[in-house]
């Protein structure tokens, strides 16, 4: 009783399909006037044209846009320097403003000065303090010594230009003393510091006192040092009264006295000075890190009363006649200027011979010299 499987499921017979099997399906004999071979080069051919013009069209618009971007940067520029400039000059008047206020309201003055007054005793005039902190400043080639006073409020209360003497006793117990200018605020209370470059200029012994010269990297934090105020240094010999211009000629650390003096002659009604000029030269760019910023935000509070210039020179191996930027920048004298030379040993007497020679007279120049 069985039946074929065909008419079990009721399937329609299946139509024959003629193959031949010794013939492949895809035969070349029945694609003679278009050949794979010839095809697959053809698309291939294709695809490469086509890759290559998209890649075309994508560099000549990037082209274009770069064209059309730097076009538009380059005018952009001008206003955007334009914008920075003037915020800067208004954050700097918003500062002055408040400077002034805070000078107002101050009626007391800031800390209690020590008292070097006492000569007759065994201490001679002297007090001490103690070595609090060392720090490179920025990536300059400059240390910054800190030093804390006997009491948290007291403060050294040294005139403009006036330096501090500091004097130990160093590991081969020869004295080795110095006067240097503060690198920190006069008003600072509790402590003050001062600028030392990390390689010593002179190691000789002076023929005045056969004092050695202090080298702080051999004392250790918390080791105690005698200091008194030092010799007083600003001292205007010239005729031409009021002075009405500045003119800061200074090198490397020769910045740190600088800064108290700009400060304080830039407010309106401090002194008679219009103008202050700061010619600051180091060797390195990396020196000026030290005040910089300092002189930056300054001329923004005043920067119709205060100009500064920077300028690359070495100065202790260059003659600074020949240097452009100096001469373009050191002012030519005139009645009511007073010039200060401020810097290391080895700058000041080429800086004095360029003044000199530039035609400022002796008495209106005045020395601040950098141990």
């Amino acid at each position: 009783m069985s039946a074929a499987p065909t008419q079990m499921y009721n399937q329609p017979p299946m139509a024959d399909l003629a193959v031949r099997l010794d013939e492949p399906i895809l035969s070349a004999n029945k694609y003679r006037g278009f050949p794979v071979w010839k095809s697959s080069i053809g698309g291939i051919v294709a695809y490469v044209c086509k890759t290559a013009l998209i890649a075309f069209l994508v560099a000549l618009a990037f082209a274009v846009v770069t064209k059309l971007s730097s076009l538009f940067i380059g005018k952009l520029k001008p206003f955007t320097q334009s914008l920075s400039h003037a915020y800067r000059v208004s954050r700097g008047r918003i500062l002055r403003v408040f400077d002034e206020r805070r000078t107002k309201n101050t009626k007391h003055p800031i800390g209690i000065p020590m008292d070097f007054s006492d000569e007759e005793t065994a201490t001679g005039g002297w007090g001490v303090c103690t070595l609090s902190s060392r720090e490179e400043v920025g990536r300059s080639q400059f240390v910054k010594y800190e030093f804390d006073l006997p009491l948290e409020y007291n403060t050294l209360d040294l005139l403009l230009g006036q330096q501090v003497t500091l004097c130990y006793l160093d590991k081969r117990e020869y004295v080795a003393k110095g006067d240097y200018y503060l690198y920190s605020p006069r008003t600072s209370k509790g402590s003050f510091s001062i600028l030392v470059p990390k390689i010593r200029r002179d190691y000789a012994i002076r023929t005045d006192d056969d004092n050695i010269s202090p080298d702080f990297t051999e004392l250790a934090i918390g080791d105690e040092i005698a200091l008194k105020p030092g010799p007083e240094t600003l001292q205007y010999r010239g005729q031409y009264f009021p002075v009405t211009d500045m003119v800061y000629f200074v090198a490397g650390e020769g910045i740190a006295p600088v800064i108290e003096q700009v400060k304080s002659v830039l407010p309106s009604g401090s002194s008679s000075v219009k103008l202050v000029k700061v010619v600051w030269m180091n060797e390195s760019e990396k020196d000026f890190d030290v005040a910089q910023s300092t002189l930056e935000e300054d001329y923004y509070k005043y920067f119709k009363k205060l100009d500064v210039h920077c300028i690359l020179e070495d100065f202790e191996r260059n003659e600074l006649d020949d240097n452009d930027e100096i001469i373009a920048n050191v002012p030519l004298f005139n009645p009511g200027t007073m010039v200060v030379i401020s810097g290391p040993r080895s700058f000041v007497g080429k800086a004095w011979d360029f003044l000199l020679e530039t035609g400022y007279p002796d008495e209106c120049i005045c020395v601040f010299p950098s141990d």
